[in-house]
Parts: C-alpha cells; structure tokens; sequence
C-alpha cells in the first residue's frame, strides 16, 4: 500500500533588475550623461489555482479528484473529472471513496482510546488476547507487542507483500463480490510465513500487523469494533460521511474506483470493496472527514486529549526510518523543507489517497483520485500531490 510521500523539490529564483539611462542637456552647454539605478521591479505573483491543477489532471489514467487545501484562513474545496466513466455521473466535493492505509491511523486511534479506558496497554503482548490458533501460525508471536504491530516492527509477514499480493487480490476477484470479508480473510495469505525480523529491531511496513489489531478489538469487545470505531470516535468528531467498509454499507455509498490491467483492460472495483473491511484499511470517508481525522490527532487545538495524542509520537512509539522520517502509530512525521509534515497516503485497486498535515502552517490537504494500483495513475496523481505541496511548503 501506499506508504510515503516522495517529495521532489525544485527551486526557483526570479530576479527582474532594471536601470536605464537619462539623458540630461541644457541649453549652450555640452551634453553630460547621468546614469540612475531604479529598484528592482518586483516580480509578477501567479495565484496558484488549484482548480486549474485538478482540472488538467484528468486523464484516461485519472477519472476523477476531490481535494481540500485548507488554512487558518482560507480553503479550497474542489472536484474534476468523473465519478463514474459508464454513467458520465461528475465528480462532487462530498464524494465517499475507500482511503486505504490512510485509515490506518482510525485503528490505532481507537487501540490508543482502549488503552486509556484501561482495557489493554500498548506493550502487552499479543498472545494475552488472540486465539492459540492463529498465534500458532505467526513466527515471534510470544514476543511482539499491540505497539510493535502499530509502528511495524513486530516484524510479522505483510499479507500484501509481492510474493502473495497477486494471490490475494485473485482471491478477491474470484469470491462473491457480495461476501463480506474482514480481517481473518486477509490474514490467511499472511499465516505460515516467515518473519521480516525479530519484534523491535527494525521497521518493516507489514498491513498484516493492523488486521492482528482489529482481532484483538473484537475479543476485547465481543463484538466487531467497528461499532466502538463509530461511537467513540467518527460520532464524537463529527465525521458524518464516514463508516467502516463492508460492514457499514448502510451508512453510505463509494464512488467508482479503476483500476488497470495489461489483460482485462480497465474495470470498476467498486463492487468488491462495497463488502471489504479490514482494520488495515478501515475507513470510507469523504476528504473533509480525512482531514479532519488526521488534524485532531496531530494537532493542538484537537477534540482528543493531550494524553491520547501523546501516545502516538511518544518516543517509546516512534520509529526512525531515515533522516528525515519518522513513523509512530498509523502516520508518518517528516521534515520538508524545515517543516513538519505529518502524513499517511493510501492505495487501493481503483483508489489512491493523500492526506497531509503541515503543522507549522496548520494546513490540511487531502485528496482523493479513482483509480489506484497501476503505473501511470500512481505518476498522474504524485505529480498533482507534490505540486500542491510545494506550494504549500514554500
């Protein structure tokens, strides 16, 4: 899934300096030049219009985009392109799609509520709450934390790792699109594998450790947690357009998500995620309800409390994958152009997702294209999200 932000920086310098010559006579006297500098004329400002971004984005590769940038004083709201090719339906500001890994930071919102109320700690072990069963199947699984499976380095197999993606997505494929699958689903292409490494020694991006969380809300709970997900938190935070995927389809509605392939061609994937929900990639929202999400844990003037937001980039939590990036529970911190920028993007099969938080600025971006895990959709999209981010970044 789509993990980090590749940042491009370009640099700019305009510089316009104009001085000229005068001229001076009188009359029965010679003539003398006299030179005078004027100051630099300044340079023309071009308002960056993010309408006119997302509306030369769309392409055979790009259907459709939704994209909030917001500030303390100003925000754009916008949408381009398609929402579905077949129906010619337009693309609308309020639009619902999957966000992928994005809404991976919901369930590590939701481990870190629990643990608050006192019904976990994020350093027990796993195999005090899962099933003898599966724990059987995970190699380490005696040693690796709740907070280890949040900041990946519990070192357990990614069920989306190349050598069983394409298993798993043909399983997807050839199932009934309307059976609803959830986490024990997508576990089993991630059971019997061998460890990325032992528990806390390195960073290893592993969706597979998410799905173990959300089983162990479940035991916890008795019941599926998306119902917790739902009352402690999208209710709370006023996050009306969002609900749990497959689980929730009666609290709304997904747009169309393409996705290309060298032998079926293009084809809507709408379908088979209306009936997926895995606590890796929980979360259907709309891109104010993403931004909104993200802002209330990263950022000061939040509905959480200063305790639960802590929990997240607390340095028993935080993971240092180069010099400039960090990860804690479910988002990535990283520091562009002197900047802090927290973030966490999202892929799906017909679905990619971008949601940014500039703390210095407080600015918000969050974006939303249908289409996901081909090439040129991957190229198509990075270059609007990276363009918007420099802008903001300057």
């Amino acid at each position: 899934m789509f993990q980090m932000l590749k940042i491009e920086r370009k640099k700019w310098l305009l510089a316009m300096v104009a001085s000229f010559s005068i001229l001076g006579c009188s009359s029965g006297k010679a003539n003398k030049a006299e030179q005078v500098t004027l100051p630099p004329i300044p340079p023309v400002q071009q308002q960056f219009n993010y309408q006119t971004i997302i509306d030369k984005a769309i392409s055979d590769a790009v259907p459709g985009i939704v994209l909030l940038v917001e500030t303390p004083d100003n925000k754009f709201l916008g949408a381009a392109g398609l929402a579905d090719i077949e129906t010619q339906a337009p693309m609308q500001i309020y639009h619902v799609m999957p966000s992928g890994s994005a809404g991976k930071k919901l369930t590590a919102l939701l481990t870190v509520l629990f643990e608050q109320e006192g019904l976990l700690n994020l350093d027990d072990k796993i195999h005090n709450f899962l099933d003898a069963e599966i724990l059987a199947q995970i190699e380490n699984s005696d040693n690796i934390t709740i907070r280890q499976l949040l900041n990946h380095t519990a070192g357990v197999f990614d069920y989306l790792d190349e050598t069983t993606a394409d298993n798993f997505y043909n399983a997807v494929l050839a199932s009934d699109p309307q059976q609803l699958k959830l986490d024990q689903f997508a576990l089993t292409f991630a059971l019997n594998k061998p460890a990325y490494s032992t528990p806390g020694e390195t960073f290893n991006y592993s969706n597979t450790g998410y799905l173990l969380i959300g089983l162990i809300l479940d035991k916890l709970l008795a019941e599926h947690h998306s119902v917790a997900i739902r009352n402690r938190i999208l209710e709370p935070l006023g996050m009306h357009s969002s609900f749990y995927g497959g689980i929730e389809m009666q609290f709304g509605d997904i747009v169309s998500g393409y996705f290309k392939d060298d032998i079926v061609g293009t084809f809507n994937t709408k379908p088979f995620y209306e009936s997926i929900g895995f606590a890796d990639a929980p979360l259907r929202s709309n891109v104010e309800d993403l931004a909104l999400l993200l802002r209330n844990i990263v950022a000061v003037d939040s509905s959480l409390s200063e305790d639960v937001r802590a929990r997240f980039f607390e340095p028993e939590s935080i993971v240092k994958i180069n010099e400039s990036t960090e990860y804690g529970l479910g988002i990535f911190k990283e520091k562009l152009n002197n900047k802090t920028v927290y973030h966490h993007g999202g892929l799906e099969a017909g679905y990619t997702t971008a949601n940014i938080f500039i703390d210095d600025t407080q600015t918000s971006i969050t974006a939303f294209f249908n289409c996901g895990l081909d090439v040129q959709c991957e190229a198509e999209s990075d270059q609007v999200i990276h363009a918007i981010l420099d802008n903001e970044l300057k």
